[in-house]
């Protein structure tokens, strides 16, 4: 499974727990915030385990410890982790761009102006009821 995600992230998926999906829940424009992530969090930690990765409100919900002893905490680690999470409310999911977050469909995305365009188009397009013929 994890073929399907870039070279930079294979490390990253490796380090999920067992008994977790070999999953990214998130669009590909948060895959370089994922990457320096990882390279962050591999040197403040470099036995750190992943539970989850997705996106939850519009903002990266990454959840991983920083060992496999669950009562060890490193603050350096957290803050790590918080920062990309923040980085993420302003980082377009689609394509990586500068962004802001929004709500559509009763979502909230962080995409840039032209993807959350073309989301709203979208999602109008879905709620318009068949042409009668």
């Amino acid at each position: 499974m994890t073929e399907e995600y870039p070279q930079e992230l294979r490390g990253l998926l490796e380090r999920i727990a067992p008994g977790w999906p070999e999953l990214l829940e998130i669009g590909v424009g948060w895959y370089p915030l994922l990457a320096k992530l990882d390279a962050t969090l591999s040197v403040i930690a470099p036995n750190y385990v992943v539970q989850q990765v997705k996106s939850k409100f519009g903002a990266l919900s990454f959840y991983a410890d920083s060992s496999d002893d669950p009562s060890h905490f490193d603050q350096a680690f957290t803050d790590a982790v918080r920062a990309a999470e923040w980085e993420s409310t302003e980082t377009c999911e689609v394509c990586g761009a500068p962004a802001r977050q929004y709500v559509i469909r009763m979502w909230v995305s962080t995409l840039c102006h032209p993807h959350a365009i073309e989301a709203r188009e979208d999602a109008v397009d879905t709620d318009l009821p068949p042409s009668a013929a």
